[in-house]
């Protein structure tokens, strides 16, 4: 290939990707793509420069044999050519369904910074072929897409379902051969600082947002629309906040069981307590499955929270009063309604446990219990008996 010419390099040295801070003319952008070449000579691809990533992500297991129709490998491979296992948070990809997927362009808006970044990628190739691995055989379902003129990195990345017909077991796997695009200087610099570090969270959040995704939509396929779609960002917020309201429910009922109170709340309160370590490692696992963590600083804040709380005097400096009680059990009723809703939205949305259905039901027979025990609690504390109103009295 000639050298190119100095005005050639300038112009690449000089650009800039397409970016904004709002919503862009998706329209436009990704008719756009239609005129536009490789940011790479295929060729060169996988030599000396470029970056290898693998990831492998197993999934719901079939019987052994060819795949089975609606079963796990046809799902997943579903999901592989819709791109819904990239997380939206990092990736937004926008194509026209209407074109057959080896001919398809797609506009991808990576998210950085608070930036959204328009990048093209062409689909290479696509299809359905049986393989063979270390002497076993596979079906498996694979595309992959090279990056466009415009694009902050170049290359090519390869999506593929494998089931092995032996064992029935069934895999998703992706791996990418890329470097940084050429460009100029400054953003070149921002790839390498910042961009190795996204192609591997995209690596990892795709697998597990395949398996989880994959999972959902075979308790319930009529989702699939809706499903694949999912915000693993939002979600994250979502089970962030939820884990640390439980955090709050087990510090209350910790406290409601270290006082004098009677014997059916102190029982009630060590059962919520038990319940909510149970739901806090629930949660945890499915923070773990989407790359994420319980946050610190809401831990922090709820625990500091139901300390205050105790300094709440109820009209009694001295003696313990009789409200306190009460106030306990209507705290306890707001947290108990709050994780019924996470575990029944949980089941809505078929992305939580297989047993969110038996965790809401088991918050439904607690709120009620506590429920009663709030209304004798008031009724105590408002209506003391005749004898104690007699002995105040004098």
């Amino acid at each position: 290939m000639a050298s190119r010419s100095s005005a050639e390099r300038w112009r690449i040295h000089s650009r800039v990707p397409d970016f904004d801070f709002g919503g862009g003319n998706i329209e436009r952008r990704l008719a756009s793509l239609q005129t536009r070449s490789l940011n790479f000579r295929p060729e060169t691809l996988g030599g000396p420069g470029w970056a290898h990533d693998d990831y492998r992500q197993p999934l719901v297991s079939e019987q052994p044999g060819p795949p089975e129709p609606g079963g796990s490998w046809e799902t997943a491979a579903m999901l592989s050519h819709s791109y819904a296992f990239a997380d939206p948070s990092l990736v937004e990809a926008h194509y026209d369904p209407s074109v057959p997927l080896d001919q398809r362009e797609m506009l991808l808006i990576l998210h950085a910074l608070g930036a959204r970044i328009y990048a093209g990628v062409r689909v290479n190739d696509a299809g359905d072929e049986t393989r063979s691995e270390d002497g076993r055989h596979a079906q498996v379902s694979f595309w992959n897409y090279r990056t466009l003129e415009g694009h902050v990195e170049a290359g090519q990345r390869d999506f593929e379902v494998w089931k092995w017909l032996d064992n029935g077991e069934v895999e998703f796997r992706t791996h990418a051969v890329s470097r940084p695009a050429e460009t100029n200087a400054i953003v070149q610099l921002g790839f390498r600082l910042l961009g190795r570090h996204k192609q591997v969270e995209f690596g990892r959040r795709a697998c597990r947002r395949m398996a989880l995704l994959t999972e959902a939509l075979l308790r319930q396929p009529q989702e699939a629309a809706s499903t694949a779609r999912l915000d693993g960002r939002l979600l994250t917020i979502y089970l962030r906040d939820h884990h640390a309201l439980l955090i709050a429910l087990r510090e209350l009922a910790h406290r409601m069981s270290a006082a004098a109170r009677a014997e059916q709340q102190e029982t009630l309160a060590v059962e919520v307590a038990r319940i909510a370590d149970d739901d806090l490692a629930c949660i945890e696992a499915l923070l773990n499955r989407l790359e994420s963590a319980p946050s610190r600083t809401r831990q922090r804040a709820v625990w500091a929270a139901v300390k205050l709380g105790r300094l709440k005097l109820n009209g009694r400096v001295v003696r313990p009063s009789p409200l306190s009680a009460v106030t306990e059990l209507e705290g306890l009723l707001l947290l108990l309604e709050s994780n019924r809703a996470l575990w029944a939205g949980l089941e809505h949305l078929k992305l939580g446990p297989t047993d969110a259905p038996e965790r809401t039901h088991r918050m439904e027979r607690h709120l009620a219990t506590t429920e009663r025990l709030r209304l004798d609690a008031l009724q105590h504390a408002t209506r003391p008996k005749v004898e104690a109103a007699a002995e105040l009295g004098g």
